[in-house]
């Protein structure tokens, strides 16, 4: 029930096939499939994992993400060997299969739903001891520096789930983002008004034809306009009673929904939207078929590598703060930003030298720079490189706000001096590459911090006047909430593209209301208030 990275929650059957895995077998029990895992053999460490695919990196020829530069780091500094014994889109889809059968790696990546059940199964190891022991004092800096996160992966003091962390709130704004190309062809002003958006999105379909704005089935990327009629989708606030509600079903998304409905009929929405996933959404932007898209501020990285190799440095898209109905800048969702944790099977042998790899990752992005050379940081780093650990990476909940203050004071000065880690470095290099020579691969960093109109610039400015909600739910749903899984989130996304294309009118909102409080949403509502002491 959250946003950007909205869980794969486990559903109340998920719960009994784990419950069916534990009986069948001891936590500790071997996979098939893991049978060298924890062996020594000639002083190699060998450690399973399993992975999404990180479809934005480019890798050097015959890598992948199985076998990488950082793979190859690994065994040469660590003479460990880490095999990854499947890689899906589907990732929690194929964790959960893997959890009910029993049939784990080594080190994964679990999310707040699945860090629950793995623990009160005995599946997952108490990792507070070696983690006190081994971890960087750096890496223990991160669990400070958001203590809240922290003890979330936390059950009776013990820490079971290491969380990943994130690169700060600054990564939680919202915007809409347009090809700038067409708008100053057209010599558009910058929106002002969701009137303003509508017309852009028209403007565009009557010269460039096709439609107006690239949304996909989940919804979640249209439900980020929301904001513009004060709807908080996937998100619990406090009502004039000061108890918790679900934004989704509040009267403000009817108001939302009943715009979006015109914007289908006349085109502006992807009239093949609700067939459409992630990548089918991003195919269309890359091809250049549409020049609106209501995005994350991570754009830049995709589909802006993409979409800058196919089309040039002119499609390049820009990101605007979402505006209100009556033309005002849209107050912005904030959601508590630890979605991951790192686990590790019970049984395990070797839990030492996962920290070991977790406190060199930290040690490259904010150590790094004098330490190893321009070519290694370079390799470990760019052109998403460092996004394809999976579950060997703990983020520093500081670097993104502090990495955009330094690299923002360089660019503009062109002094370095103030730049000390491998990532200031790093953005501060692709910003230059990027305005030197429209390489793809750094316009991700470019788009985020170095461009005139940056995401990070604007997404500074929401936190710095306070103009955001943050969500009641700050740390991991109750117990009762998960346990509903996707099931309520579908009926609502099922009911509003209903609405959205026409076949159901704008009235049918209450109905789908009304189907969600029945189908546990009133009871989901109720476990919410209970855990918070409303």
């Amino acid at each position: 029930m959250k946003k950007k990275t909205k869980n794969l929650m486990l559903s109340l059957c998920m719960s009994t096939l784990l419950l069916a895995a534990c009986t069948n077998g001891s936590s500790t029990e071997q996979s098939p499939t893991n049978t060298d895992s924890d062996t020594n053999e000639g002083g190699t460490t060998t450690i399973h994992t399993v992975t999404s695919e990180y479809t934005s990196a480019k890798y050097p020829q015959g890598d992948d993400i199985t076998n990488n530069v950082w793979i190859k780091r690994y065994k040469e500094k660590f003479n460990i060997d880490v095999k990854t014994d499947w890689v899906s889109d589907e990732y929690d889809t194929k964790l959960n299969l893997a959890i009910a059968s029993n049939d784990l790696p080594d080190v994964f990546r679990v999310n707040p739903s699945q860090l629950r059940q793995l623990v009160e199964a005995d599946m997952v190891m108490d990792l507070t001891e070696v983690f006190e022991q081994h971890a960087s004092d750096r890496l223990k800096g991160y669990m400070e520096a958001d203590a809240d996160s922290y003890e979330s992966g936390k059950k009776e003091g013990k820490l079971y789930g290491i969380p990943q962390m994130h690169w700060g709130l600054i990564e939680q704004p919202d915007f809409i983002w347009i090809r700038n190309d067409w708008k100053e062809e057209l010599g558009l002003q910058d929106p002002k008004s969701v009137e303003d958006i509508k017309n852009i999105a028209l403007k565009f379909m009557e010269k460039h034809g096709g439609y107006g704005i690239a949304v996909d089935q989940t919804l979640d990327y249209l439900n980020l306009l929301a904001i513009a009629w004060n709807a908080h989708p996937d998100m619990w606030i406090e009502d004039n009673s000061g108890k918790l509600v679900y934004g989704s079903v509040q009267p403000e998304m009817k108001n939302a929904l009943a715009e979006w409905s015109e914007w289908y009929k006349r085109g502006i929405i992807d009239p093949e939207f609700a067939i459409k996933d992630f990548n089918a959404m991003n195919a269309d932007i890359v091809a250049g078929k549409v020049g609106m898209q209501p995005y994350y501020q991570w754009w830049g990285y995709n589909p802006g590598v993409d979409t800058i190799a196919n089309l040039g440095k002119d499609a390049i898209f820009y990101p605007y703060i979402i505006p209100t109905v009556d033309g005002k800048e849209a107050k912005q969702s904030i959601f508590f930003a630890n979605n991951n944790y790192i686990v590790m099977k019970k049984g395990f042998k070797n839990p030492q030298e996962v920290i070991k790899i977790l406190n060199d990752y930290a040690y490259i992005v904010d150590e790094g720079n004098g330490k190893e050379s321009k070519e290694t940081l370079s390799a470990l780093l760019d052109n998403d490189i460092a996004h394809v650990v999976g579950a060997f990476r703990v983020l520093n909940p500081n670097s993104d706000y502090e990495q955009f203050e330094a690299v923002s004071a360089a660019l503009e000065s062109k002094d370095t001096s103030g730049l000390t880690t491998s990532g200031m470095w790093q953005k501060y290099n692709n910003s230059v590459e990027f305005m030197k020579n429209a390489t793809p691969g750094a316009v991700g960093d470019y788009l985020q911090q170095g461009a005139p109109k940056n995401a990070y610039g604007l997404a500074k400015k929401v936190l710095d006047s306070g103009n955001y909600t943050k969500t009641a739910l700050w740390g991991v749903s109750p117990e009762a909430l998960s346990s509903y899984g996707t099931t309520l989130d579908d009926i609502l996304t099922e009911g509003f593209t209903k609405i959205i294309m026409g076949s159901e009118s704008i009235d049918y909102f209450d109905v789908v209301v009304q189907n969600w409080r029945a189908a546990g949403g009133d009871d989901a509502t109720q476990a919410v208030n209970d855990a918070y002491g409303k």
